[in-house]
């Protein structure tokens, strides 16, 4: 697959989670490699990241929870031989009933063999009206 298509399975699973149960989160954790590293803004706040596909799951898994029914709008994507850039706008409702609004990126690369090798997302965390754990 070209990163194009691999930015696209790896939006499709996000929905898939977002909109459905906590379960889905299996469907983006096959996506990492077990090498992976993943990281985002409140994550770095806190001086962590996750790791390989277990990182993943705890990773996904926090931000079911944490965002609930959730919806990302993907306003661009772009690639090269080994990454894919992914522009988006997040909105929903936590389980807590608060309404959540923010926008990022996120960028992916991705291995030789498909699998995403190292994943972090930028946003601004002053934007989300909760704390964040993932």
């Amino acid at each position: 697959m070209n990163p194009q298509e691999l930015a696209q399975q790896f939006i499709d699973a996000l929905h898939s989670l977002e909109q459905g149960s906590e379960e889905n989160v299996e469907n983006l954790a096959q996506l990492f490699s077990d090498e992976a590293r993943l990281t985002n803004a409140a994550l770095q706040l806190a001086g962590r990241d996750e790791r390989g596909k277990d990182g993943a799951r705890h990773f996904w898994t926090q931000y079911r929870r944490t965002l609930g029914k959730a919806y990302s709008r993907f306003s661009h994507v772009t690639t090269d031989d080994k990454s894919a850039g992914l522009f988006w706008t997040t909105q929903g409702q936590t389980p807590d009933g608060v309404d959540i609004s923010y926008e990022g990126v996120s960028l992916l690369e991705f291995g030789d063999n498909g699998k995403i090798t190292f994943f972090r997302g930028y946003y601004d965390t002053r934007d989300l009206t909760i704390e964040t754990k993932a």
